[in-house]
């Protein structure tokens, strides 16, 4: 029965996926990944960025070249900013709470329109100025 239901689970989009994080199997090592792959690992929800095998030290946290987590629990608005982490996918447009200064950020660019999205290895308050505006 459970080989049915990760599977079923593989075919969600990943925004009904961040929400059934239980579906999927907890990352592990050595495990080959592929691009795509999604794995739980503390409560969260991590998409496979880049094809690799998984050593001990690789959580997905601790990895973000090589994992994004996935968050749809927040609307990204001022009043409910997505908990932001290293190396997750922002989108231009929305609001983010940074967890090291706990200030909200909006993710916006010259020249990047509202909705496009990009992986970024830093935290908001490291990218003021580029990336973001503290609101």
């Amino acid at each position: 029965q459970l080989p049915m239901i990760e599977a079923a689970a593989t075919s969600l989009p990943d925004s009904d996926a961040a929400k059934a994080v239980e579906l999927f199997p907890s990352w592990a090592y050595p495990v080959s990944y592929v691009e795509g792959n999604r794995v739980s690992d503390g409560g969260k929800l991590y998409k496979c960025r880049q094809a690799h095998t998984s050593q001990e030290g690789w959580k997905p946290a601790k990895t973000p070249a090589l994992w994004v987590v996935i968050d749809v629990d927040h609307a990204g608005t001022q009043d409910d900013p997505i908990p932001a982490s290293r190396g997750m996918e922002y989108e231009y447009g929305k609001y983010y709470l940074d967890s090291e200064d706990g200030k909200t950020y909006k993710c916006e660019r010259i020249g990047e329109a509202a909705g496009g999205k990009i992986v970024l290895q830093y935290l908001p308050h490291e990218l003021v100025g580029n990336y973001f505006t503290e609101v």
